[in-house]
């Protein structure tokens, strides 16, 4: 049974899509979720939500485990039954995941970075919304299929 569909989009040589929907490239926060399963977002989101604040390293050691975690969920709890992997979403989701908690979730990056401030999470996010395209771009080039 399928869990959870994949990007949407095949390589573009054969379709003359991309992976990042258009209508989604002018939001950027949309436009990183995109590459994110909404299962790993949700689970993190669920557990994080029970740890104080005044605990930042428990904070910090699930969003490391998540992070880890989220290409082995592309890579099989994604996978319909007769495809392959979807090897660049399992390389870009968890840069995407890594540019989302930067400006979501200001009080881990803190945590590791003292002197982080909001704004820079801003400049994360639009810089991995640029760079996730071009990355997905080498990748496919290179041959790494996603359908």
């Amino acid at each position: 049974m399928l869990l959870r569909p994949r990007v949407i989009g095949e390589d573009v040589e054969r379709t003359g899509r991309v992976a990042v929907a258009k209508k989604d490239r002018d939001h950027l926060l949309t436009a990183i979720m995109n590459w994110i399963p909404i299962e790993v977002i949700g689970v993190y989101k669920f557990v994080t939500g029970f740890i104080p604040l005044d605990y930042p390293a428990w904070r910090f050691w699930i969003t490391v485990i998540v992070l880890v975690l989220t290409p082995f969920w592309i890579a099989f709890a994604t996978k319909p039954r007769g495809r392959k992997i979807a090897w660049r979403q399992v390389f870009l989701a968890p840069f995407a995941f890594a540019c989302w908690i930067a400006v979501i979730q200001t009080d881990v990056v803190s945590a590791i970075i003292p002197t982080w401030q909001g704004w820079m999470g801003s400049v994360i996010l639009g810089v991995g919304t640029v760079l996730l395209p071009i990355l997905d771009g080498i990748m496919r080039r290179c041959g790494v299929p996603q359908n």
